[in-house]
């Protein structure tokens, strides 16, 4: 006699689905380049977009020309480092589907950190590694000023990462204890019904 397998994965794992398709590449590029342009508020050229994520120039205007007839963006010329460039900024409407990708994106982004262990070690590399160490960034710079600037600001984004971790942390227990009544009542439940567990859900969002 056949016996029907069920795997350990089936019985005990979930996982949001991974919107592997034609579109993720195209929406993955959508937050990145929203969520760097409006961090931007002097607006930032093309170039240092692919630069800072190493993407081929084709590839970074393409996005940014769909993203600028849908309205997310605006561009404008003006002098950067004695260069005439466009900078790009973002929208009303931009900040819109920039919140629009981060809610769609937040499962999926979540999912990819639960199979990356988490380091014991910094996230700033203080010595050699396959990443440019911190001293091998700061040896860029020539005078006190560039490198006050780009520690500040390195500081800035440090201090949003752990703002956004803490209310990530939040959202998690809250999303945690909801989890926890649902399932103390279905294991009250003499029989599983969907509609009663609708009905608590119901409940539960009043």
């Amino acid at each position: 006699m056949n016996k029907q397998r069920h795997s350990s994965y089936e019985q005990h794992h979930f996982r949001p689905p991974m919107p592997f398709g034609p579109g993720m590449v195209k929406e993955m590029s959508q937050l990145v380049f929203l969520w760097t342009i409006s961090e931007e508020t002097e607006g930032i050229t093309g170039y240092d977009l692919q630069k800072n994520y190493k993407v081929k120039q084709t590839n970074v205007y393409r996005t940014l020309k769909g993203m600028e007839e849908k309205g997310y963006i605006t561009s404008e010329e003006a002098i950067v480092k004695g260069r005439a460039q466009k900078l790009y900024k973002i929208t009303e409407q931009g900040k819109e589907k920039l919140r629009e990708l981060r809610d769609d994106w937040t499962n999926q982004i979540a999912f990819l950190s639960d199979i990356i262990p988490p380091t014991r070690r910094p996230l700033i590399r203080i010595r050699h590694s396959r990443r440019p160490s911190l001293i091998e960034q700061l040896k860029k710079f020539k005078t006190k000023e560039e490198a006050k600037k780009f520690l500040q600001a390195l500081e800035k984004h440090y201090e949003k990462r752990k703002e956004q971790l803490q209310q990530r942390m939040i959202n998690l227990n809250s999303s945690l204890k909801i989890i926890t009544e649902i399932s103390t009542k279905v294991k009250k439940m003499d029989d599983y019904s969907i509609e009663e567990i609708e009905k608590i859900i119901q409940e539960m969002a009043k």
